[in-house]
């Protein structure tokens, strides 16, 4: 079952303004995020890694490339092991190498050029956000990235997970 989630500032009503998005309830298969960026070598693992570990049991997070490296930053797996986010089993792919029908939501690190990459018809919401890519900067960079996917991968998640309908 779903709630309405309106699009203006402080009421939820059941208006053709509103769109319905999905409301998590405990009892269905954890949801499912895909998180995008280029070379799936340091914003889309920092965002697979955090989303891991603030779902548990009730996410299941991926990340993949456009293009991908082939290997995830060392920098990026310093910074997650720094901020206490477990990195083991983070690997750079591509998008064909992610189980599409179990994700629920993908969504892109670079922008809304990012959307435009992916397989057409597909049953997911689509979020985009614009994040700096740290690749190739220093140690300060990477955390200042990493902390910024961290504030919107916890917003994403509280967002999804919320079991409990809104009043109207």
């Amino acid at each position: 079952m779903g709630g309405w989630a309106c699009l203006g500032p402080g009421s939820i009503r059941a208006t053709p303004h509103c769109l319905p998005q999905p409301i998590y309830n405990p009892r269905m298969a954890p949801l499912g995020i895909l998180f995008v960026c280029i070379g799936n070598t340091c914003r889309s693992p920092m965002a697979e890694a955090m989303a891991r570990a603030m779902g548990g049991d009730r996410v299941r997070a991926y990340s993949a490339g456009l293009n991908p490296t082939g290997r995830v930053a060392r920098e990026t797996i310093e910074v997650l092991d720094a901020l206490g986010y477990d990195a083991r089993g983070l690997q750079s792919k591509d998008i064909d190498r992610v189980p599409m029908d179990d994700v629920d939501v993908i969504v892109s690190l670079i922008g809304p050029s990012g959307l435009r990459y992916l397989p057409h018809g597909l049953a997911a919401r689509l979020e985009s956000w614009s994040i700096r890519d740290p690749y190739g900067d220093d140690t300060e960079v990477y955390h200042a990235v990493a902390r910024t996917i961290e504030g919107r991968v916890r917003e994403l998640i509280d967002e999804l997970l919320t079991t409990e309908l809104p009043t109207i």
